[in-house]
């Protein structure tokens, strides 16, 4: 894998060091909106939503859906996008769910998710007539029970099961396994117990069940493991689910040196595990919802950042300094996560240099890239970082009263402005009214 491979798949790079996504010149975006800049290319989504469908035709026999990760990336005018394909859509907060609404999403297609969600989340949820609610615990089941009950309605519903299964993952993004704060745990008996509670509810309709096991996955197995332990559980509870859904978290390249591995062989083992439970069990499949959130968006969005300070350090570091940072992409500081950056424009008479890549908030932990060897940079250059399109600026935050930058898409030569560019001071939030 090169470089080049990380960035959208309209990128094209000129032998001057121009760089043009969806032919636009990466320079003209930046002197028209400012930096820090973030786009999204329509193309590489739209592929990589494609793909997704086409691997699960051919892999899957019954019938499957594809629902957004809204927590990866949402804005209004990126749902309404959304909402114009077949995929469904899970939210995990009332602005979220009124996003979705709002950008035309059906109800039956758009699931609510969370471990702590709100009477307001959910009475909003009850009453637009979602797909489904998950939930996440017994007490959650009860609670929305007594909702449901209040406003004589009966509303479908997930359990989310906690299979205990760990994944080879950054601790903080693990979700199945037996210590974490997210779902019924599978191997006490609870899950089976809350399975025969939520069937005999006259105020809840139990579809399905859910999992999710973490984020940045590159190993199938997991995967076919966690289907198959949903299954088996119906199964002792007297349950066969209509629906039955593995999560997101297959993973994306982010360096040069991460691995590339194909989705086909995620779709494939969660397709055959399902259809060999069932054809050994002789029951219907059921359907089969994945929930790809930066699958679909990682590579397709680029950050766009202008250098300012730079020195070299007194242990001889050369050290560069954007405008942005931890506060529009917290997953260095969070995570220890690794990107690779590029200069736009030409630097092949320069020296090339180790730097370490720093933004500009108070904190030591503020580093976009620790080590990277490139031109060296001076005040003005535009660099940019590839895979950028998902949990930076969903995580994004006003630390320093920074202003959230303005965010893009770019699809066939056109711009259109998907987010303005905030000005924290003059927001009424901050002024208190």
């Amino acid at each position: 894998m090169t470089l080049n491979d990380l960035f959208p798949k309209t990128a094209r790079f000129g032998a001057d060091g121009l760089i043009t996504i969806a032919g636009v010149d990466l320079n003209l975006l930046a002197d028209t909106y400012g930096t820090p800049l973030y786009l999204y290319d329509a193309s590489t989504i739209n592929g990589s939503y494609s793909l997704l469908t086409e691997l699960l035709k051919q892999n899957y026999s019954g019938k499957a859906q594809i629902a957004y990760a809204s927590k990866a990336y949402l804005s209004l005018k990126f749902a309404k996008k959304l909402a114009r394909t077949d995929a469904s859509i899970d939210v995990v907060s009332l602005s979220e769910l009124e996003i979705a609404l709002e950008a035309g999403f059906p109800p039956e297609r758009i699931h609510l998710h969370g471990n702590n969600k709100s009477r307001e989340e959910i009475h909003s949820a009850i009453a637009n007539r979602i797909g489904s609610i998950v939930i996440d615990s017994t007490d959650e089941l009860e609670f929305v029970e007594a909702i449901c009950e209040g406003m004589q309605v009966r509303q479908k519903i997930w359990l989310r099961i906690n299979p205990n299964i760990a994944v080879n993952t950054h601790k903080a993004v693990q979700t199945g396994h037996g210590a974490s704060k997210f779902g019924i745990e599978a191997a006490n008996g609870e899950a089976e117990h809350v399975i025969r509670l939520a069937l005999k509810s006259e105020s809840l309709h139990l579809t399905g069940i859910h999992t999710h096991l973490g984020s940045q996955i590159f190993h199938p197995a997991e995967f076919g493991q966690a289907v198959v332990a949903m299954l088996e559980l119906g199964k002792t509870a007297g349950f066969h689910p209509d629906v039955v859904c593995p999560g997101g978290g297959w993973g994306v390249p982010y360096t040069i040196d991460d691995p590339f591995i194909d989705p086909n062989e995620w779709i494939a083992t969660i397709s055959k595990a399902a259809t060999d439970w069932c054809r050994t069990e002789n029951c219907p499949l059921p359907e089969l919802v994945i929930e790809p959130g930066r699958f679909m968006v990682a590579r397709s969005g680029v950050a766009l950042y202008r250098v300012g300070s730079t020195k070299q350090s007194q242990n001889g570091d050369w050290i560069a300094a954007v405008d942005g940072g931890m506060a529009d992409n917290p997953r260095v500081a969070l995570y220890g996560s690794k990107y690779e950056a590029m200069l736009v424009g030409d630097g092949s008479k320069r020296p090339v240099e180790t730097m370490r890549l720093v933004g500009r908030f108070c904190e030591s932990g503020d580093e976009l890239i620790p080590a990277i060897t490139m031109p060296r940079l001076q005040r003005g250059d535009l660099i940019a970082i590839p895979v950028s399109g998902a949990y930076q600026l969903s995580m994004a935050s006003n630390y320093n009263l920074a202003d959230r930058p303005c965010v893009l898409w770019v699809e066939n030569g056109a711009v259109e402005v998907l987010q303005r560019r905030e000005h924290a001071a003059r927001s009424d939030w901050w002024q208190g009214e």
